[in-house]
């Protein structure tokens, strides 16, 4: 019987908790707290019913099925009968760490018991080390004479490669002796530590703070090697410790602690930013920008913190050069401004300049950027995910703010698929697109717009929303593009060209054509679903005359009840088409925004929609975790959509 299967039969044989059967079903962690609510309800067991598993990529398991290394265990319910449970496993060599709160999971990891510091037990050792060096159980305690063996393995020759692990042991457990110091920061001790780095500067540390006469000498060979962290140089009290400091810094690391050993030395730590950052950029490379953006955020941190409130007090001082302030106007915009911070959230109640300075920021950056000779900033990161996800959030505010910046920065060369689609959407839902803005693709689209899209941005592929801002604007090209992507035969971008059939008004004719094209994808079940529930709603609407969002409804009473995806996907495409934009496109309901709350319960409310449809938009409604994360939107918006829903609740569910 292999490791696993041991552990699994014990597991389903143990008492008072229900295990989860691991398997190909099971692929993340959501999905094994699912499946313990649907086994709850059908086996007839409580809600609170304690539980426990694991999910395919948590797998710690090899081929044969021996335990390869940790294995987590996720749970609900009580977590002392979960341990119980666990503890069954113990009796036959292996430790159960973690689990110290009901959201630290659990972590089966195999264990030994050697006897000896013996080079022919080294495996055994390797296994039960493991063990002691994991801290997620507090660490678990030395067995009886466990300690003594360790600190003979430290002292061993013959077993130096295991000097590291043990000595860790050790040092978790406030362990270490002079001897053992002594013996790992020898010159074969740093050798053999020198694969461990982290444990080797963690050693030197602690022999820093013990005045160990080995100290200072390994403190040296870690600076020399580049392995000298935080913990050394802030404990070695030695010219050598700011050099090492900066040299470190240099390459992004040690950053901070470079400030903080030249402010004790008595240098202004800003301008000793500024100096690093020059430097770096004087010096050029490929990796040269992230080092300075490092340079630049510790920079900020001088002023007090990280907030945008610390930035924009970098940005008005005159230590800090243009160019430098430039990079910190940029990284403090990756994400968009809101109209107005929310009251409840945390920055509003703790710090009120916080919020002054998000109403100072976009004119200070703007002046940032004008003063380098560039174009106004966008609002936020094209290329951040998170910002470009805000922007859609808060379109109108950044369109009516940014304007300017958002078209200069559809005009850079250098911007993805992503970015440009969220930039497009952005403008062309605003009707704000205009013929030079769209210029600069007539060459390249094909390039950098018809490349297969991101599945989680937040937007319309952008070679359809070019086309489509193409057409509204009658360029005669919006015809040429549009042929060319719908005779694309690559299997990718049939998504794309049944968006497209959706976008563009080509006449009657070619809408009943693209219906009759569209309508078998919508229940295929193939990666064009979606997409095709879109395109079949907004070709409907152009056919039949109405809304785009009542076509939806309709296109969803229509379809067929099994399977459920397919009335599920109209549900989206109604809720999408209601949020506003450029309303071409629909992926999935958008649980934590509160603007595709606010659609789908404007859906949900209008009567001259069929009930079963409001009833689906509803369902979305009530899947939103918009209302439950501090600071989306303001407590009485969030009272008033709570009321919103639980009267809409009532109305269409009695």
């Amino acid at each position: 019987m292999s490791e696993r299967d041991l552990i699994l039969d014990t597991l389903r044989r143990a008492p008072g908790v229900l295990f989860l059967e691991p398997g190909r079903h099971l692929v993340t962690q959501d999905e094994v707290h699912g499946r313990a609510r649907d086994e709850r309800a059908r086996r007839g067991l409580p809600a609170a019913h304690p539980y426990l598993g694991w999910h395919t990529q948590a797998e710690g398991f090899d081929p044969s099925g021996a335990l390869a290394g940790p294995q987590r265990v996720y749970f609900g319910g009580d977590r002392a009968a979960v341990a119980r449970a666990l503890s069954l496993l113990e009796p036959h060599g292996f430790a159960v760490l973690g689990g110290r709160s009901d959201t630290e999971v659990f972590v089966l990891r195999r264990d030994a018991a050697p006897r000896r510091a013996d080079p022919a037990l080294a495996d055994e050792w390797r296994t039960r080390l493991e063990v002691l060096g994991d801290d997620r159980s507090g660490p678990v305690p030395f067995r009886d004479g466990e300690e003594e063996l360790l600190h003979a393995l430290v002292a061993h020759p013959a077993m130096r490669d295991l000097l590291a692990p043990a000595a860790r042991a050790l040092r978790l457990r406030g362990a270490l002796s002079r001897a053992d110091l002594d013996t790992a920061l020898s010159p074969d001790g740093l050798d053999a530590l020198r694969p461990h780095g982290d444990e080797a500067a963690a050693l030197t540390a602690h022999a820093l703070e013990t005045d160990h006469p080995r100290a200072r000498p390994a403190a040296t060979v870690l600076a020399e090697l580049g392995r000298a962290d935080a913990r050394v140089l802030n404990r070695w009290k030695d010219p050598g410790a700011i050099r090492a400091a900066r040299a470190a810094a240099l390459e992004g690391r040690q950053v901070s602690t470079f400030l903080d050993l030249a402010a004790a030395d008595g240098a202004d730590p800003v301008s000793a930013a500024v100096d690093l950052a020059e430097e770096i950029r004087a010096a050029g490379g490929e990796d040269a920008a992230p080092r300075v953006l490092e340079a630049a955020v510790r920079l900020v941190s001088r002023f007090g913190g990280s907030t945008r409130a610390h930035a924009l007090a970098a940005l008005r001082d005159e230590r800090v050069p243009p160019w430098l302030r430039v990079v910190i106007a940029d990284r403090w915009t990756r994400t968009p401004v809101p109209a107005g911070v929310p009251a409840d959230a945390p920055s509003a109640r703790t710090a009120p300049e916080v919020r002054a300075a998000d109403a100072a920021w976009p004119d200070a950056v703007d002046e940032v950027r004008a003063s380098a000779g560039l174009p106004p900033s966008p609002g936020f990161d094209p290329e951040h995910r998170p910002g470009r996800d805000a922007a859609v959030e808060l379109r109108e505010a950044v369109v009516a703010r940014h304007l300017d910046g958002l078209r200069a920065a559809l005009a850079r060369p250098d911007l993805s698929e992503p970015a440009l689609a969220v930039l497009l959407e952005l403008l062309h839902g605003a009707n704000a697109l205009r013929p030079q803005d769209l210029a600069p693709f007539a060459r390249t689209w094909r390039k950098r717009l018809f490349v297969k899209p991101d599945p989680y941005t937040s937007a319309p592929p952008a070679v359809v929303t070019y086309a489509a801002a193409l057409a509204r604007l009658g360029e005669a090209t919006a015809d040429r593009v549009a042929g060319t992507v719908l005779r694309d035969k690559r299997q990718w971008s049939l998504p794309v060209r049944l968006l497209l059939l959706g976008a563009l008004d080509r006449g009657r004719d070619a809408d009943l054509a693209a219906e009759a094209e569209i309508l078998p994808h919508t229940h295929s079940g193939d990666k064009g679903t979606q997409a095709a529930a879109h395109a079949l709603s907004l070709v409907r609407a152009r056919l039949r005359g109405i809304p785009p969002v009542a076509a939806a409804c309709a296109s969803l009473l229509e379809a067929p009840e099994r399977p459920p995806f397919v009335r599920r996907g109209f549900a989206y495409v109604a809720v999408a088409v209601e949020e506003g934009g450029s309303g071409l496109w629909a992926h999935h309901f958008r649980g934590g925004s509160v603007r595709a709350l606010e659609a789908a319960l404007r859906v949900a409310g209008n009567e001259d929609l069929p009930a079963p449809a409001r009833r689906a938009a509803l369902d979305l409604a009530d899947e939103s975790s918009a209302l439950d994360r501090a600071g989306r939107t303001r407590p009485e918006n969030a009272a008033r959509l709570r009321a919103e829903r639980e009267e809409l609740r009532s109305r269409l569910r009695a």
